[in-house]
């Protein structure tokens, strides 16, 4: 959930600091996440809201109506 949570609504430095910290991620790795958070970045706000809502719903939260 962590991971998910600082993709999502973090910076690419929390995820190496904070998720991935206790991984070696090799550059090819770090590379394709930075290109990843880069696209999560983009997304409209209601569109990076609803992935939220997803990720929130998924951790056995409620879904709003």
């Amino acid at each position: 959930m962590d991971f998910l949570q600082t993709l999502l609504l973090g910076t690419p430095e929390e995820l190496y600091e904070g998720p991935l910290g206790k991984y070696n991620v090799n550059e090819g790795a770090k590379a394709a996440l930075t290109e990843l958070k880069s696209c999560i970045d983009g997304l409209q706000p209601m569109h990076k809201a609803q992935l939220v809502e997803l990720l929130v719903w998924g951790a056995g939260g409620h879904p709003t109506p």
